[in-house]
């Protein structure tokens, strides 16, 4: 699957305050919008917020003159985000699903999960090994045991989903919308790029690499 492929809604997912923070001056959704254009340059990029935040998107977008469609869900639980979409997945072959809250991520890691895509691959996406020890705690805080780090993935987006293998009326299954049992999923290494800004301390420290 290429850039061009007209089969592709793409989705972009604003799915936390972060989102609205400026980075370099620039709100942090209009740089992951400005990718995905630049990327998808005759696409209407469908930009996804829950109320608490619609509002204060519509307004940045159309300071830009984005090219782009509000979709608004109650929340971003795998089955409301679903329906919330399916009216619009019905002429396209898959969804891609980009987190707003990572700014940094490249075209390149937008290419790879494009052209990992094919026949064989129902979702694609980037994720990368854990190199911090991963301790479980009881409810007093107290370390009951230590993760296998092989056992466990730090996920990212792009995520490609084939439309066919979205079960609209599923459960969550550690993608933005649920798949169904049988689908056949890969994974590419994520570029460090790609990390999400959860704080504020991530993006003044984001900053600081990028200045």
């Amino acid at each position: 699957m290429s850039r061009g492929n007209a089969s592709v809604r793409v989705v972009l997912a604003l799915t936390s305050d972060t989102a609205l923070l400026s980075f370099n001056g620039v709100p942090i959704l209009i740089r992951a919008y400005e990718t995905l254009a630049l990327i998808f340059p005759s696409q209407k990029i469908r930009v996804v917020a829950t109320p608490k935040h619609a509002s204060t998107a519509k307004a940045l977008l159309e300071a830009r003159n984005a090219n782009f469609e509000l979709v608004i869900p109650e929340t971003f639980e795998p089955k409301v985000l679903a329906q919330s979409l399916e009216s619009l997945l019905g002429n396209v072959q898959a969804a891609l699903i980009h987190d707003a809250s990572r700014p940094l991520t490249s075209t390149e890691q937008f290419d790879a999960v494009l052209a990992i895509f094919s026949d064989e691959t129902d979702a694609a996406r980037p994720a990368m090994a854990f190199t911090e020890t991963l301790k479980v705690l009881d409810s007093d805080s107290v370390i009951k045991r230590t993760l296998d780090r092989s056992s466990v993935l730090r996920v990212s987006t792009p995520e490609l989903i084939r439309v066919s293998a979205i079960d609209f009326t599923g459960s969550d299954c550690g993608w933005f919308l649920p798949l169904k049992k049988n689908a056949r999923i890969k994974h590419i290494e994520a570029s460090p790029d790609s990390l999400r800004i959860n704080s504020e301390d991530d993006r003044n420290l984001m900053e600081l690499h990028t200045n």
